[in-house]
């Protein structure tokens, strides 16, 4: 399956990036989605075997391009990383529109991307969701991601049954604190807004933030689980499963 594509979302910067070269790095073909051009091109100049998609996973025509993209060819790696913070702030202060769009990207997205490929999927291939701990524990200011986030891992635990009779196996996964674009923008927040925003900027002050270069390498082991079982029965956390073996 190693001529198969791989599919990564948020492959502009971050552990999409990082993940996206990782896995061109062998040759494979990886198709990478992100709104933003420019960096889709550098990863293509440097990495051949990797397919600029410039789209919006979150709106119709954005996933039109991603399925174009594939072209009809089997698909045995769907990466789901596409992810955003905002809106940031008390919940019931957050209009209605942002809520949506916070909802389209982090969670229907990946529903909707595995409904449109499933098709091109064969048996044994896997789907993986970047999780957060913001699925797990509630934040104040962080609604909009926590509630969209516990519905990807709600949806990793359905699809993972759905798709069994597939064999197509779904995991999740939690990268920890990493230092990516999203962790500047948290630290950018206001205490009004995000009262636990002091904790992320001592982390980033002490160096304890992981690094997208090695959330990428763990996220890839996981992938490479020759146990397909073992690779979806739970979400796999790096602070509790680094490094993965087998």
């Amino acid at each position: 399956m190693e001529n198969d594509l791989a599919i990564v979302t948020g492959a502009s910067s971050g552990i999409g990036a990082a993940l996206t070269r990782r896995l061109a790095a062998t040759g494979r073909p990886v198709v990478a989605v992100a709104r933003r051009d420019a960096p889709l091109a550098e990863l293509s100049d440097s990495h051949p075997s990797v397919i600029p998609c410039p789209a919006d996973v979150a709106d119709t025509a954005g996933q039109a391009a991603i399925i174009a993209a594939a072209a009809d060819r089997p698909v045995s790696l769907l990466i789901q990383n596409a992810g955003v913070l905002e809106p940031v702030g008390p919940l019931v202060e957050q209009s209605p529109d942002a809520l949506r769009q916070a909802l389209a990207i982090n969670l229907e997205a990946p529903i909707a991307l595995t409904r449109a490929l499933v098709g091109q999927m064969p048996a044994g291939a896997r789907i993986l969701h970047v999780s957060s701990g913001a699925a797990h524990r509630a934040l104040p200011g962080w609604g909009a991601y926590c509630i969209s986030k516990a519905g990807l891992h709600m949806a990793y635990q359905i699809l993972r049954q759905e798709l069994a009779d597939r064999d197509i196996a779904v995991g999740s996964v939690r990268p920890g604190v990493v230092d990516t674009p999203m962790q500047a923008l948290i630290r950018a927040q206001t205490q009004e807004d995000f009262p636990a925003v002091e904790r992320f900027r001592a982390l980033k002050a002490m160096g304890e933030l992981t690094s997208a270069e090695d959330a990428a390498a763990f996220i890839e082991a996981v992938v490479n689980l020759r146990d397909t079982l073992r690779f979806s029965e739970e979400e796999w956390d790096i602070r509790e499963h680094s490094p993965v073996t087998g």
